[in-house]
């Protein structure tokens, strides 16, 4: 069978890889998920990232950023050879390759409790039950059920960091740095540096370490690293 609204949306995609709404009056929101339909072509929307919805016992952590910017170190010889200069105040420590900036955030730690909210960016106007972010832009929270930890910002005139990258050079670099090797090898750039993993045992959800962490029964099977379930 021909559909017309496919051969359309075909078409229009093609051109500017964008998908058309052939009922423009019908809501689509920036955040919603859902499939294609195959012989129609058009989207059905099946939720929305933003309206979040939290398991009972567990806690979940959601972090908003609008307007991202990204600093990070060169990836050049210049880093490489500053390190070189002081191996004894830099060697075995932690350095922060890439900061994340943006205009305005909302972070959110979940309590136990089953929690269900969804978060739009507005106007700093008074909209309740938004918590007051300040300056030109606000993020507002509708919940049924709000009880975990909430921060937010929008003042255009602050630099809010909510998220950065922390990184060290892998063990070689010092290996050739001590044994007066001059030499930049590749693995010495900034892209080549490994992350820095938290240094802390598995934590329950009040975030102290589990005494006795059972993977099996937290369902966290990427920790065996031996390739056995």
């Amino acid at each position: 069978m021909y559909y017309a609204s496919r051969k359309f949306i075909d078409l229009i995609e093609d051109a500017t890889s964008k998908w058309a709404n052939l009922d423009p009056l019908a809501p689509i929101k920036v955040g919603d998920y859902g499939m294609i339909d195959k012989e129609t072509g058009e989207f059905h929307a099946q939720g929305n990232i933003y309206n979040v919805e939290f398991d009972n016992n567990k806690r979940a952590a959601v972090l908003i950023m609008y307007k991202p910017r990204f600093t990070h170190l060169p990836n050049d010889e210049r880093i490489t050879k500053l390190l070189s200069t002081r191996p004894d105040e830099f060697k075995g420590k932690c350095v922060v390759t890439q900061v994340i900036s943006c205009a305005a955030y909302m972070i959110y730690l979940s309590d136990t409790k089953k929690e269900k909210f969804s978060v739009s960016l507005s106007g700093n106007t008074s909209v309740e039950p938004a918590v007051d972010a300040g300056g030109e832009f606000s993020f507002n929270i509708s919940s049924e059920a709000f009880s975990g930890l909430l921060r937010k910002g929008g003042d255009p005139k602050a630099n809010y960091i909510p998220l950065y990258r922390l990184q060290k050079p892998r063990p070689k670099f010092w290996e050739r740095l001590l044994g007066c090797c001059e030499e930049v090898h590749d693995d010495d750039m900034v892209e080549k540096w490994y992350d820095v993993e938290p240094s802390w045992d598995p934590l329950d959800e009040q975030g102290e370490e589990d005494k006795i962490y059972d993977a099996e029964m937290h369902g966290d099977f990427d920790i065996f690293s031996d390739g056995y379930p």
